[in-house]
């Protein structure tokens, strides 16, 4: 099990990227603002691609101040430099757990 962590900004950006085969078994988001709702989107972009609308599956979807958005339901896989990419409207740090097989 592999955990990595990043502080999200307002370009969408690679937070995960998978060597050989690789699961998302959860991916966390957490507004650290604790005054105001923040926005994040994600894209799952497949190896030499870019963040497009196409490829986009969670578009500035809203936490509110102090909260946490989980994504733990389906479970992801994801090939050898595949991506996930994120970003937000500010102060929203990202979690992934992978393991790799």
């Amino acid at each position: 099990m592999t955990i990595n962590s990043f502080a999200l900004d307002g370009t969408p950006t690679p937070i995960f990227t998978s060597i050989g085969v690789s699961v998302i078994s959860a991916a966390y988001f957490c507004n650290v603002d604790q005054m105001s709702s923040q926005m994040f989107s994600v894209w799952l972009v497949q190896n030499g691609d870019n963040a497009t609308d196409t490829n986009m599956i969670y578009s500035n979807v809203a936490v509110v101040a102090s909260d946490t958005y989980v994504m733990d339901r389906e479970k992801i896989v994801l090939d050898n430099g595949d991506s996930i990419y994120a970003n937000c409207s500010a102060s929203i740090s990202a979690t992934i757990s992978s393991f790799s097989q």
